[in-house]
């Protein structure tokens, strides 16, 4: 009687662990990140309809006014990002935007001045303060 009942919970381990691995042996689950993804962040000449125009890191003054275009996907919660536009290494602008589930774009621009000719970069960060991008970019005559 006893070999019947050791042998039958054998089996029934064995049916337990090929229908429900899981059940027996936990699976790694990896946590969500309660942060936004950022999928894209490029200067650019312009946004219309809500998409970049004229990509670039080299900008003529004529163009008159540049832009920062960020795309985050997904953003799990709302939460707030920063643009921060240094011009040869000094603060010039800090914009702050609220991105909103389940994925958001934003943009910041500059408008342009002869004084703003020379090498510039814009940091994106999250609210923390956190670096997520540098794009680096010139503005040339």
């Amino acid at each position: 009687m006893k070999m019947i009942n050791s042998t039958m919970r054998s089996i029934i381990m064995l049916a337990v662990l090929l229908v429900f691995p899981g059940a027996v042996w936990p699976q790694e689950v990896s946590p969500l990140s309660e942060e936004p993804t950022l999928v894209k962040a490029v200067m650019c000449g312009s946004i219309e309809k809500f998409a970049p125009v004229n990509e670039a890191v080299v900008f003529s003054i004529d163009l008159e006014r540049i832009s920062c275009f960020t795309k985050f996907d997904p953003v799990p919660t709302k939460t707030i990002i920063h643009h921060k536009w240094y011009h040869r290494g000094t603060l010039i602008s800090a914009k702050q935007f609220t991105v909103n589930p389940p994925g958001w774009s934003s943009s910041s621009s500059m408008q342009l001045r002869d004084a703003d000719k020379g090498p510039w970069h814009v940091e994106i960060t999250d609210k923390s303060g956190k670096l997520l991008s540098t794009l680096r970019f010139s503005i040339t005559d």
